[in-house]
């Protein structure tokens, strides 16, 4: 992610009056203005909490110590009793460390990002389930370099509105992560794919894909026992009904949920968010899923010659052909298209990042679209079409919010 001063002489000479008087934090907060994202508009209150798994079943292939497994930092947004006065979760869970990690990825100095620490979600740890219902089960899968809170805002509104959520950092494919004891885990590629991937990208990023569906496999699988680890007590095992699951996933998250779709029966539909769908081989976007699949991308998934940030190269344009061979090939398939939106639009950033204060430095990847429209036409059409499929509701494609012509949404049938 690249960050311009805006072609503002004022702004220019305002901000090293700041870095003068002031020092680099408060300059931060200025020009990287930030703001917690809006309620849901259901009627539950969330809940959630944090959990350290371990997979004992997989090597860690990231390490060469053979007696690693794979773990994963966990969490679990719920329908919950009460917390209407409660302290709400952060944003980002242990945000000191995971701020100024993601501080230094952005190429900033890291008390620019020191105000990120007081963002908060709509979350409120620790609160009991609600224990007399029964609520579908999503999956979710970030982006690579991204964070298992960075889509809350669809986290949420899903959950209060009945549905509980579980999402893991993927182990040194996110920015950051942590281990039990609170030791941070950074993000870093695979030695041997990555060598591959020197003479055959796709290679390396199909591995990784899978290796990704894996944790969400893991997920799955844990979430059905009846204690964690042999240590915690599975409060959610009975009021969450398995005969309806999905999956959904922003950017590389959106690939590792369409293999979740392909691979795992108990998945019954999947939501992309602007997905990078590159790491599916050509055998997978030719195998009709007989799910439906929900993508929700740049207005360039329409047409390549759009300008936009991820068909920019071989492998963007490779992606974009990918994508269109899913909606020949799968069943019910359905497209989201955002004018003026880039990939991060897709992300929680786009919400919690205040473009229009007066000092603030434009984030080339957000895109120009109004975050209003995008946080009320991508809650909506995820939570409506999740309804459809997990709830029996009625799903009308056709009959949305164009919001002036700047959504456009089509239905493909496929063979």
């Amino acid at each position: 992610m690249s960050f311009l001063y805006q072609k503002n002489t004022l702004k220019i000479f305002v901000f090293f009056i700041f870095v003068a008087l002031q020092g680099c934090a408060l300059v931060g907060s200025v020009l990287v203005p930030l703001e917690s994202i809006d309620p849901p508009k259901g009627k539950y209150n969330i809940g959630t909490q944090v959990y350290f798994w371990t997979d004992s079943s997989r090597g860690e292939v990231y390490t060469t110590d053979p007696t690693d497994y794979r773990e994963l930092m966990v969490q679990i947004w719920y329908p919950a009793e009460g917390g209407e006065n409660y302290q709400r979760a952060p944003h980002v869970t242990f945000p000191k460390k995971s701020i100024s990690s993601i501080a230094k990825t952005a190429g900033l100095p890291v008390s620019f990002g020191n105000h990120g620490t007081q963002l908060v979600s709509n979350s409120v740890f620790g609160l009991s389930p609600i224990q007399n219902e029964k609520f579908p089960l999503i999956l979710f899968s970030h982006g690579d370099g991204g964070l298992l809170t960075q889509n809350t805002s669809q986290v949420e509104e899903l959950v209060s509105n009945g549905y509980i959520v579980i999402a893991c950092n993927h182990t040194y494919n996110a920015s950051i992560t942590f281990d039990e004891e609170g030791n941070p885990i950074p993000y870093k590629q695979n030695v041997s794919w990555n060598e591959q991937a020197q003479y055959h990208k796709k290679y390396y990023t199909n591995l990784l894909i899978n290796y990704r569906y894996q944790d969400l496999a893991f997920l799955l699988k844990t979430i059905k026992q009846d204690s964690f680890n042999n240590q915690f007590a599975n409060p959610f095992k009975n009021i969450i009904d398995f005969d309806n699951i999905g999956a959904m996933g922003h950017s590389m998250g959106g690939g590792t949920t369409y293999i979740g779709m392909l691979k795992d029966k108990e998945i019954k539909a999947g939501v992309a968010l602007d997905g990078w769908f590159f790491g599916l081989l050509d055998e997978d976007a030719n195998t009709n899923s007989n799910k439906p699949f929900l993508h929700i991308g740049q207005e360039q998934f329409l047409n390549n010659e759009i300008e936009g940030d991820i068909n920019g190269s071989i492998d963007g344009k490779r992606n974009f052909d990918i994508y269109n061979t899913i909606l020949k090939t799968n069943k019910e398939s359905y497209g989201v298209y955002i004018k003026n939106s880039l990939h991060y639009t897709y992300t929680d950033m786009k919400l919690i990042y205040n473009q229009d204060a007066p000092l603030s430095l434009p984030l080339d990847s957000l895109g120009e679209v109004d975050k209003k429209i995008v946080d009320n036409a991508i809650d909506r059409i995820v939570l409506d079409f999740f309804n459809y499929i997990l709830k029996d509701n009625k799903f009308i494609i056709e009959e949305y919010e164009t919001y002036q012509g700047q959504v456009i949404y089509n239905k493909y049938v496929g063979h």
